[in-house]
């Protein structure tokens, strides 16, 4: 898509042009946080403050200028919400944690997480689409409890936990597909360097360490170190995410990245990557200035100068990103702005990053590794994909699918990793443990990945409703309903790649997808369709609104036309991109 013309052009705001009384309350906030210690509110007092008031139960949450620096923290202040959408139920926290890569947990770790759900939080644990952890319906007097539990030493497999950067205005949750490793005929290393670039890219101030790490007899008053070296007193203008792709896998969807990485297949380590950037799909419904836009294609860099490429990038951002309007301050729009030819010349002359012009490699699609899979060396061992509706880890009446992954994970040592479907893959099972595993998961009444139809191993939903701010409508809670209407009517097994997100910014990458719902309004939805299953085009909208009540006659309608009318057999992406969009509504019943 291209950029819409503003309809009152202005220069951007940003740090090269500008002081801090031109830019918004955030920028502001951070500025003044001397590395986000400090809540600049009426009366300027620590984070750490409000964190003991919380513990001692003397508040029920935090103020509006903490809410925007806990964002760091990974942390969101949330209200339950009525069914209206109204603010009025319980004040809670969601506590995001950052697992570069995806993992691989260890056993320790995992119980960890476990316990940590059940003691501070609401007993589920929830996989997200960057591969990261929530934790939802933390109460105040938990929070800081929560974070240093997960903050422990645990025996870990490359990454500690933790919570900082997760959220907020700086590198979120470094994505690499959960396979690059694994895959038998082409295993990779990306992984360590998705590590590398979370370590890099890490804040190095000493905020999180005193606030939540540090106890009583050690807390001070003022920051020991407020370094930034990287983000500087003012980190980014917006959040940043960064993800490397397998040439076999594109579940990361890498277009969509700020900055996405895929690695050219000459062997089993790689030394060069296809670099592109620019990438996002959030927007503001009604304002055309907002766009879902897909990373541009910059060149290809050497193994050994990509870590420095991001980084580079991450500096270039920093400067030149637009400080005043946050609908504006995405790198999306900075490189369109400044031009990629610009960004390019910038890398080369002052990082020395060397961008080879070149085509690019093909994009591989999406995959999901539901079920048993062999994984690469020697020995006979196998991952195991289990289907996750929505990332939702719990256990509920008969199926008791969290008990069910932490007992075979602690009896048999394995790795956990959390793909970007929300999934998670069992890693490193010996052959002669494979009927033990499926065993156990039946006893705690997990369907085997072949009795689960092929639409929910392939749909899945951001949280929204009650707990998310900035949801229109509910998503994770009415996805099962549609679901289950679309296995009635007997379409459970249609290929077809199903997101829906409760607001435009598209937590779950609905633009992307073959078919892809986004809240709008009160109750309604949008409807996208025709995105493809190697996340290289964006959806067409095919409804601008869908009230909630007609939601699932028009699924139906649509998951009718890919089994019925499909004749050639294209991909089902590829078949509603090429149908005009009268034509599909006809099909469906239902007109603009």
């Amino acid at each position: 898509m291209e950029l819409m013309p503003s309809k009152t052009p202005r220069e951007a705001v940003t740090l090269l042009n500008a002081d801090i009384s031109q830019m918004s309350k955030v920028e502001q906030l951070k500025s003044e946080s001397e590395g986000l210690f400090y809540v600049a509110g009426r009366e300027k007092h620590s984070f750490a403050a409000e964190l003991d008031a919380l513990s001692a139960e003397q508040a029920e949450t935090i103020s509006n200028e903490a809410k925007e620096m806990s964002k760091h923290f990974g942390i969101y202040k949330q209200q339950e919400r009525e069914a209206s959408g109204r603010k009025r139920g319980d004040y809670i926290f969601m506590v995001r944690m950052k697992l570069p890569a995806g993992g691989e947990l260890s056993p320790e770790q995992w119980q960890a997480l476990n316990q940590a759900a059940e003691r501070f939080a609401n007993s589920t644990l929830r996989l997200t689409t960057r591969q990261g952890i929530q934790f939802h319906y933390v109460y105040g007097r938990n929070l800081g409890r929560l974070i240093r539990f997960i903050n422990q030493e645990y025996p870990d497999r490359g990454y500690q936990m933790q919570t900082l950067g997760a959220c907020g205005d700086m590198n979120r949750n470094t994505m690499c597909s959960p396979i690059d490793d694994l895959d038998p005929e082409l295993p990779l290393d990306s992984r360590e360097l998705a590590f590398e670039i979370a370590r890099e890219l890490a804040p190095r101030s000493s905020a999180y360490y005193q606030i939540f790490l540090t106890d009583d007899e050690g807390r001070t008053v003022a920051p020991m170190s407020t370094d930034e070296p990287i983000y500087g007193k003012h980190y980014l203008p917006r959040k940043f995410k960064v993800g490397i792709a397998h040439p076999r896998d594109n579940s990361i969807d890498v277009l969509t990245q700020d900055v996405g990485l895929v690695p050219i297949e000459n062997g089993a380590v790689p030394t060069e990557y296809d670099l592109y950037s620019g990438g996002g799909l959030g927007v503001t419904h009604n304002m055309p200035h907002t766009q879902q836009l897909l990373g541009l294609y910059l060149g290809r860099v050497r193994r050994e100068q990509v870590v420095e490429t991001v980084k580079g990038i991450v500096i270039i951002q920093k400067e030149n990103g637009e400080r005043k309007d946050r609908r504006q301050a995405r790198w999306k729009y900075t490189i369109r702005r400044l031009g990629p030819d610009v960004v390019k010349v910038m890398l080369r002359d002052r990082f020395g990053i060397e961008i080879k012009l070149a085509q690019p490699q093909p994009l591989p699609p999406v995959r999901f590794f539901h079920g048993w899979n062999r994984e690469a060396g020697p020995e006979e061992r196998y991952f195991l994909g289990v289907p996750v509706l929505s990332g939702r880890l719990k256990d509920e009446g008969d199926v008791r699918l969290r008990s069910a992954v932490t007992q075979i994970v602690s009896e048999l040592e394995l790795g956990v990793r959390i793909t970007p479907n929300q999934d998670l893959l069992l890693c490193h099972i010996p052959a002669q443990r494979r009927e033990w595993v499926d065993r156990t998961l039946a006893e705690h009444g997990v369907p085997a990945v072949q009795q689960i139809s092929r639409v929910r191993r392939q749909s899945f939903a951001c949280p929204a409703k009650p707990t998310c701010g900035l949801a229109m409508t509910d998503a994770e809670n009415v996805l099962p309903s549609y679901i289950e209407a679309l296995e009635r009517e007997g379409l459970g097994d249609v290929d077809l790649l199903l997101r829906m997100a409760g607001c435009p910014n598209s937590c779950s990458r609905p633009p992307t997808a073959e078919v892809g719902i986004i809240g709008y309004g009160k109750n309604d939805h949008m409807i996208q369709v025709g995105g493809s299953r190697e996340g290289g085009r964006i959806g067409k909208v095919l409804y601008e609104r869908v009230p909630e009540d007609q939601m699932i006659p028009v699924l139906i309608g649509i998951f009718r036309a890919v089994r019925d009318h499909n004749s050639e057999g294209l991909p089902t992406g590829e078949f509603l991109d090429r149908m005009p969009l009268e034509e599909l509504r006809q099909l469906i019943g239902r007109s603009k």
